[in-house]
């Protein structure tokens, strides 16, 4: 699972750009969705925390700016992407300092704003600069080895790795003529270049046609995703009034759809006044730039879903964000839930963390914390 809309929205300008960009494919042909079990007839199970890593203040290995994601290596070990301090910082599964692989600035092996990491097939490890405009590879003793560059309009902000090779990447595809501008959400597949191999879906953005060469994207569409150990992808939509959760195998082929509509939740007041983080990225001229600032919630309604996950057992974890503390609905590749799993701690809709889970388990951290940035370890409790 690669991101929380709760807490981060993007808004792109772009101009003075090539017309004429074509996108790199269509959506797969859905398949008949597929029932969606009624979470009271099977067992809830609960996640605990295990540890933490994070201080407030103290050993500057153990001092976060803002975490952007956590993962787990083929190693077992945890990486961390501090986008405020440019760089990724590793820790052993039980929680002590390895090393940090890159830094701050535009050179080689270096970041200027970090968004995302894949985890490679090799151990390796690719680092997505939205501002630097490429991705940057490591191997697995995380030695620099190449950036690929030449992404239109901007590299996928959020890339996840493949067990075949390659990475899944969310991107922007757009085609500007003189008097529109055409633009959609994609999901594509990469290995050694810039343009796609392969495209999973693609979902049309809304444009506000600014005149000249300036265009301006509208909110949404948003979708978070993740690459199960088969190589099998999942996309959840993040809608306030549909759960909606796809499938598609490594070629791109759609198996699985669950779908269903839902009544909308509404923001408590906590999270209208605590508001949002805003990360813009603007390329005018060929040259990027980045901000952040704190915005009020303008959408008064929560998510349905909040992300999207797949462990080491090819298990489906859906995290509900209509519900204050965390709830994952777990599903098996037919689309038939397993089980229900729960916090061991109680989090407000304001204080929970954003989850990622993978084959190695179960990461969270909270990327615009109420008291200080921090990595939960979590262990699923079964019978």
């Amino acid at each position: 699972m690669k991101k929380s809309y709760k807490l981060i929205s993007v808004l792109t300008i772009l101009a003075s750009i090539a017309a004429g960009i074509s996108g790199c494919g269509t959506d797969a042909d859905s398949e008949t969705p597929a029932d969606i079990s009624d979470s009271a007839t099977v067992d809830t199970l609960v996640i605990s925390i295990t540890d933490t890593i994070g201080v407030e203040m103290g050993d500057s290995s153990y001092v976060f700016g803002m975490l952007m994601e956590v993962a787990h290596g083929t190693d077992g070990n945890i990486i961390a992407l501090d986008m405020n301090r440019s760089c990724l910082s590793i820790y052993s599964p039980e929680g002590s300092f390895i090393g940090y692989i890159g830094s701050s600035g535009p050179g080689p092996g270096e970041f200027l704003i970090p968004t995302d990491f894949a985890i490679l097939a090799d151990g390796g490890i690719a680092v997505t600069d939205v501002l630097g405009q490429n991705i940057s590879f490591f191997d697995s003793e995380g030695t620099f080895q190449e950036t690929i560059v030449g992404f239109f309009p901007m590299p996928p902000m959020f890339i996840e790795g493949c067990p075949d090779g390659g990475y899944v990447g969310q991107t922007m595809s757009m085609v500007m003529t003189e008097e529109s501008m055409d633009a959609s959400l994609q999901l594509c597949k990469y290995t050694d270049r810039s343009e796609a191999d392969l495209t999973y879906l693609s979902k049309p953005m809304e444009m506000d046609f600014l005149g000249g060469s300036q265009a301006q994207s509208r909110q949404g569409p948003e979708i978070d995703f993740a690459v199960g150990p088969d190589g099998s992808i999942f996309v959840a939509e993040l809608s306030d009034t549909l759960f909606a959760v796809s499938g598609y195998s490594p070629n791109g082929e759609e198996f699985l759809t669950l779908i269903e509509e839902r009544e909308r939740t509404p923001l408590t007041q906590e999270e209208i006044d605590a508001g949002s983080l805003n990360l813009s990225i603007s390329i005018i001229n060929g040259e990027a730039e980045a901000g952040m600032d704190r915005v009020e919630n303008t959408n008064q309604w929560r998510n349905v879903i909040a992300s999207i996950g797949v462990d080491s057992l090819k298990r489906i974890w859906v995290e509900m964000a209509c519900t204050d503390t965390p709830v994952f609905n777990v599903y098996d590749y037919s689309g038939d839930l397993l089980f229900v799993a729960v916090t061991d701690v109680e989090f407000t809709a304001v204080t929970r963390p954003s989850f990622m889970i993978d084959t190695g388990g179960i990461l969270a951290c909270d990327r615009d914390p109420m008291d200080y940035p921090k990595i939960y370890n979590f262990r699923l409790q079964e019978n």
